[in-house]
């Protein structure tokens, strides 16, 4: 494993109480407080003041995570309740909120147009139709805001022209408060865009307004 201060306090926690902490349950709380300052030291500094019974109760968090990626898919909405929830009780025992509050992955192998147009504006290539300019990294974390749906798509989609044979894709999308005026969107495949936009509600149906999702792609 890395030599990542949050990584580190967890292997050192887990050998003091006599269990092993899977890599990829180190990685997943590792990565979640990536970007949160100063919280990546105290994530630490707290794991390893931690009693015993508390230790045991942030690898059992850890390793909950590992286990529910945000992946679309039969079951995704439990898998995101179960993902969500474990973060927050972690982002609690260790005093410090974690940058995201769920993952959501999206598969470029099952809808490539819609993966690569999220990956673009991720980097900061900002499409308005069937051009695009450069400009800052649209952001890949975001907070859940249903009720302004409707007005971000209006917003986001205003003067670009429907094309037959495509759709335009938003993102951040709509459901999103950062979605609306200065989204990127592009003419995509119908399908795809369909099918990944129907992909995401569903699995995010379980989770409140305000829930920040990280939108990832593999």
């Amino acid at each position: 494993m890395s030599h990542h201060p949050i990584t580190k306090a967890l292997e050192d926690a887990a050998k003091k109480i006599g269990v092993t902490i899977s890599k990829e349950a180190a990685a997943a709380v590792s990565d979640m407080y990536h970007h949160a300052a100063h919280g990546t030291k105290q994530v630490a500094k707290n794991v390893a003041a931690a009693d015993a019974a508390h230790k045991r109760n942030i690898i059992e968090l850890a390793e909950k995570i590992a286990k529910n990626p945000g992946k679309g898919g039969e079951g995704s909405q439990l898998r995101l309740k179960e993902q969500h929830d474990a973060r927050t009780k972690l982002a609690s025992a260790v005093g410090v909120k974690g940058d995201f509050d769920v993952e959501y992955l999206i598969d470029s192998s099952k809808y490539p147009e819609s993966a690569k147009h999220i990956a673009e504006a991720q980097k900061g290539m900002i499409w308005r139709g069937h051009s695009y300019t450069s400009g800052p990294p649209l952001p890949s974390v975001m907070t859940i805001d249903r009720p302004n749906a409707k007005q971000n798509r209006k917003d986001s989609l205003r003067g670009i022209r429907t094309s037959r044979g495509t759709q335009r894709d938003e993102y951040p999308p709509a459901m999103f408060k950062e979605g609306g005026t200065g989204a990127s969107v592009k003419h995509i495949d119908g399908p795809d865009n369909g099918g990944s936009g129907s992909t995401m509600g569903n699995a995010l149906q379980l989770l409140k307004d305000g829930t920040r999702v990280r939108i990832k792609v593999i």
